[in-house]
């Protein structure tokens, strides 16, 4: 691994949002995409909220101390309508099952909000878990909960 400031797991995460927030911006227009779930309850509708939910750790080989990662990877969607909902869950379906592009990120100098990317092999979608509605009932249930969609997978890293 290069000097990054991240480590490999963030960078998952990292990249994957932004590959999700570049889809958006080519072929949509007000689709916010959020790393953390809190905001999500403060931005407009529609809101996309990406998320590395879990690790999982395994020895590539026995007697060997190199292990091979699997990530999770959680996507809740809060949209307007159940059109909406449906919509955006299967365009995500259909971006997301191809590979796309591992970056790692370091911190601007100077600018540490600012996040420099270099590329440095793929991320492949290794299976799904979830693509499914979230229903929390239709009475005393925030709006922003209305129409809500639940995509889970599980991500690997290229070896190179």
């Amino acid at each position: 691994m290069s000097n990054s400031y991240f480590r490999q797991s963030r960078d998952i995460e990292l990249s994957t949002i932004y590959y999700i927030e570049t889809c958006f911006n080519a072929d949509w227009t007000g689709i916010t995409v959020v790393k953390s779930f809190v905001n999500a309850y403060d931005a407009t509708l529609p809101v996309v909220c990406v998320e590395l939910f879990n690790t999982d750790n395994m020895w590539k080989e026995i007697g060997s101390t190199s292990l091979y990662n699997d990530y999770t990877i959680n996507i809740d969607i809060f949209a307007k309508s159940n059109g909406q909902r449906l919509d955006l869950a299967d365009y995500l379906i259909n971006k997301i099952k191809d590979e796309y592009t591992y970056y790692e990120h370091s911190q601007t100098s100077g600018a540490p909000e600012t996040l420099t990317r270099t590329a440095n092999g793929r991320i492949f979608v290794h299976r799904f878990l979830s693509d499914r509605k979230l229903d929390f009932g239709v009475e005393g249930v925030d709006k922003r909960d209305l129409y809500r969609h639940f995509i889970s997978y599980v991500v690997k890293k290229d070896s190179s």
